[in-house]
């Protein structure tokens, strides 16, 4: 009886610091998060530079963009909210790369009859309501991440810095207007070009099982294509999926243009077809991508096969197979070099383990 007694007295020592804190904490803040790691076997074939990349495999272990974030919503009057967000990367294997407030972190207001409006850091809506809507077998991320797309779409930044994003109420019941604005840096390549700048523009449109959405981006100024001249990239991408409830398929293709010194631009064309087979709580997935320019041998092609099984809703453990077969100029893949080996086919093999909180 006395030991019983002991370990409660015990469990409740260390329970009433955890409540009080818990205590401390507003309803309106959520910390959510997510972590995911994989070991891989990655291998680079076909390298023509093998000081830099050489023609063997290497056994690693992957952190897979996982993040910690704090979400907060408060009614201010009825119909708006004040919001925020501060989402950090959390590398687990490496933990020199985490950085606070590196990815989505804005403040801002939400109304039911005006939309949201934030103002801050983020990769933008091109990039969520198209490429990642179809990337379902890990969020679009580690080395099975989408590596074709035009980086245009988050202005040639990732994450990017003094974003105004505004996205509309639903109009219709179900269709929605995103606009992304962001000065992507305060110093300019040269003093005879303008600050470098983004544009974003989204039209989504959802209903049940279908989703679809039609966007537009456009970076400038980021880098110099001759003397007194910046870049000027664009992107026009079509993509959506439907949930067939036995089997959700997924879809997109991009058309890209960039300015090239001398006049003229590089065109390109890339598309990707994604699917999920769920049964029971096991998700088979395959996606494959490919793109190509339309003057030079510089395209590329992506597959990835990949397992996932749910333990729980929230946590999962998965394999994958992810390949980017490079043509004979192609520079695209997850494992790059400096300066980058053109024709390079990269592979990894891949056990994971995922939780969401």
């Amino acid at each position: 009886m006395q030991r019983k007694l002991l370990a409660a007295a015990v469990v409740s020592a260390f329970a009433a610091p955890a409540a009080f804190a818990q205590s401390l904490i507003p309803p309106e803040l959520q910390i959510y998060g997510r972590v995911n790691v994989t070991a891989e076997r990655i291998t680079v074939d076909n390298s023509s530079n093998t000081a830099v990349q050489p023609n063997q495999s290497n056994y690693e272990f992957v952190d897979n963009s996982s993040r910690i974030g704090f979400r907060y919503n408060k009614q201010l009057v009825p119909g708006t909210k004040a919001i925020f967000q501060i989402e950090s990367r959390v590398n687990l294997t490496d933990a020199s790369s985490g950085t606070f407030a590196s990815r989505d972190s804005y403040a801002g207001l939400q109304g039911d009859a005006y939309g949201t409006i934030r103002l801050g850091r983020t990769i933008g809506p091109v990039y969520y309501a198209t490429y990642d809507y179809i990337s379902m077998h890990n969020h679009d991320t580690g080395n099975s991440a989408d590596a074709l797309l035009n980086p245009t779409i988050f202005g040639n930044a990732g994450f990017m810095n003094n974003t105004l994003w505004y996205t509309s109420p639903k109009l219709g019941g179900a269709f929605t207007v995103d606009f992304a604005f962001s000065l992507l840096a305060e110093t300019r390549i040269d003093p005879t070009v303008e600050q470098p700048r983004y544009l974003g523009l989204v039209g989504a449109y959802d209903t049940g099982p279908l989703h679809l959405a039609l966007s537009y981006a456009n970076t400038k100024n980021t880098s110099a294509i001759s003397a007194g001249t910046g870049n000027n990239d664009m992107a026009y991408t079509f993509g959506g999926s439907y949930d067939f409830k036995s089997f959700v398929l997924g879809a997109l293709v991009e058309k890209s243009e960039s300015d090239v010194a001398g006049g003229g631009s590089n065109d390109r064309t890339y598309w990707r077809v994604s699917g999920m087979l769920p049964v029971g709580k096991h998700e088979f997935h395959l996606n494959y991508g490919m793109a190509g320019e339309t003057t030079t041998d510089d395209g590329a092609k992506q597959y990835t096969l990949a397992y996932n099984y749910n333990i729980t809703k929230e946590t999962k453990v998965y394999v994958f197979y992810t390949t980017v077969d490079n043509d004979t100029a192609g520079t695209y893949g997850f494992r790059q070099s400096t300066p980058a080996t053109a024709g390079a086919d990269q592979t990894s093999i891949a056990l994971g383990f995922r939780h969401n909180f």
